[in-house]
């Protein structure tokens, strides 16, 4: 018979797992995870977990079962390490690493564009910030010209490119990290070099979409009038 845990070392471990799930969501930390709507959902399971494990704890042993109770292995508090690593080094968001081994496909295009054009520019400047999932649409539609002349800014980490250059990436997630996409745009520079994952705006001009060397279908490009490296996001995903 596979030995288990006892109840006490149980309900510690729901214990800490709800406190661990309070101090994730009490945080930014917890958009590494999830999309900003699901904190309350969060707070709420937390506060659920945290409820159920101290009731356990503190109810007395009882019933016909109770004198039968033995304690489990002391190896079961191992269980804890998992756990307290997230309290200590939580896990980042993901990154450079996940993009290279997640399947990337390219998105759905609409058959057609989401609004007249892309929109003015940012207030007090020349160019138009843009998710890299909507200047990919935009990209590909059959007339991209509502990008022609424009200036767009675009922020997300850096991929290496095998075809040279790099591209700019960021990932796309529908409620977690568990299902995120990658999302890239080619970036035609080989005078700026960055290390991958450092997170860098570009700002410059449409260009026509490349076929990736590895995937064999097309990405969006930009031809980058500038690049600087910026602080990562609160919020990484799209």
């Amino acid at each position: 018979m596979t030995a288990r845990p006892d109840r006490t070392t149980q309900h510690v471990l729901l214990l800490l797992l709800g406190v661990v799930v309070l101090v994730v969501a009490g945080s930014d930390r917890y958009l590494d995870y999830v999309r900003p709507g699901f904190r309350p959902f969060l707070l709420a399971a937390g506060v659920v977990v945290v409820a159920l494990a101290a009731t356990g704890l503190l109810r007395r042993p009882g019933g016909p079962r109770a004198g039968h109770e033995h304690p489990g292995p002391a190896v079961g508090w191992l269980l804890a390490a998992p756990v307290a690593v997230v309290l200590v080094v939580a896990p980042p968001a993901l990154g450079a690493y996940s993009a290279a081994r997640l399947p990337t496909a390219p998105p759905a295009v609409p058959a057609a564009p989401p609004s007249p054009g892309i929109g003015a520019d940012d207030p007090g400047a020349d160019h138009r910030t843009m998710t890299l999932l909507s200047y990919t649409i935009w990209s590909q539609q059959p007339d991209p010209s509502p990008l022609a002349d424009r200036r767009v800014r675009l922020v997300g980490f850096v991929t290496p490119r095998e075809a040279g250059g790099w591209y700019l990436t960021r990932f796309r997630i529908n409620c977690c990290a568990a299902d995120a996409t990658a999302l890239r745009v080619a970036v035609i520079d080989g005078s700026a070099e960055f290390a991958p994952d450092q997170w860098v705006e570009v700002v410059g001009h449409f260009t026509e979409p490349v076929v990736d060397p590895v995937a064999g279908y097309a990405l969006p490009a930009i031809e980058p009038a500038s690049t600087r490296l910026v602080p990562p996001p609160a919020e990484p995903y799209e």
